[in-house]
């Protein structure tokens, strides 16, 4: 047994300090953990019968200059605060290349999308008309001497629609499979479209030197935008990618559902996609942007 008359008056008053500083932080914090437990389950109570579905969006994002003089994507998220009233927006715009002013118009409509925020997630067409509205503003003031394409997802209680405009990119990632939700509005699906509806072989559509190049983006005289008539069901360990098209000329969708794998968070999943594209190491790579989105489970 210890002998404390052994030490000093003023050794014993900083044991005894000590051990009360001690004592005070671990009723601190078990007060904190069952205040914590309390709001959960009143949050729980609140939420209603649904709640043990609910997931939570994990987002992160890149925005890189590929090589090229500037960079024209321009990347926007709402604010996630907001996320159980108003949903997650996410949007990717990409300036097109070729034209004056890419990187102005691409900001230009992602701070249009943020002054419209919040949307009402079952408006589709409302949201359509809104892009429509910018893309009627951006015609107005360049005359088709500039433009940008635009995709964007709206997420609200594991559900999501999207929009989109030009051939930029809405993936979806579910149990190790990567489709491509949005059809791109270039000269290629055209080409493609009308080769299959006549039988023929529709690779020929890639070689043709005017595969890329849009027949629909913002600042057309008349934008025709593809969203969704109905929204689209999200389930735990979903990954949900927008990007430029910067991003998919560099990696495959097979070998972007083989590296974003549900075991790591959005921030990681981002860090990955981003080396993914550098490592690659196209001599002409495209500016490359992208919003990862990871559905989780809600602690509430």
């Amino acid at each position: 047994m210890p002998d404390f008359t052994l030490l000093s008056d003023q050794s014993i008053l900083l044991i005894q300090i000590a051990a009360a500083l001690f004592v005070a932080a671990f009723l601190s914090f078990i007060y904190v953990a069952l205040t914590t437990i309390q709001s959960i389950l009143k949050l729980r109570k609140n939420a209603g019968p649904d709640t043990d579905n609910l997931l939570v969006c994990d987002v992160a994002y890149f925005h890189c200059r590929g090589n090229r003089e500037n960079q024209e994507d321009s990347v926007y998220i709402s604010h996630l605060e907001d996320a159980n009233t108003n949903g997650v927006i996410a949007a990717c715009s990409d300036g097109m290349g070729g034209l004056l002013y890419g990187e102005v118009v691409s900001q230009y409509v992602v701070e249009r999308l943020s002054e419209a925020y919040p949307m009402k997630f079952d408006d589709q067409e409302g949201i359509s008309e809104t892009i429509r509205k910018i893309s009627a503003e951006v015609y107005e003031q360049y005359r088709l001497g500039a433009g940008a394409t635009l995709v964007m997802t709206h997420i609200l209680k594991n559900k999501m629609n999207f929009y989109s405009v030009g051939d930029s990119n809405i993936i979806l990632i579910r149990k190790g499979r990567a489709t491509l939700l949005n059809p791109k509005q270039n000269y290629v699906s055209l080409l493609i479209r009308k080769l299959a509806e006549g039988g023929n072989d529709t690779t020929e559509a890639y070689r043709n030197s005017r595969a890329k190049a849009l027949i629909d983006f913002v600042g057309n005289i008349e934008t025709n935008v593809i969203h969704t008539s109905k929204p689209i069901q999200l389930y735990e360990d979903d990954i949900i990618v927008v990007s430029t098209d910067g991003v998919t000329d560099a990696i495959s969708l097979h070998r972007m559902s083989n590296i974003l794998l549900p075991d790591y968070g959005a921030k990681q999943l981002a860090r990955i996609m981003k080396s993914g594209v550098k490592n690659k190491k196209l001599p002409k790579q495209d500016n490359f942007s992208a919003v990862i989105i990871k559905m989780d489970r809600s602690l509430i």
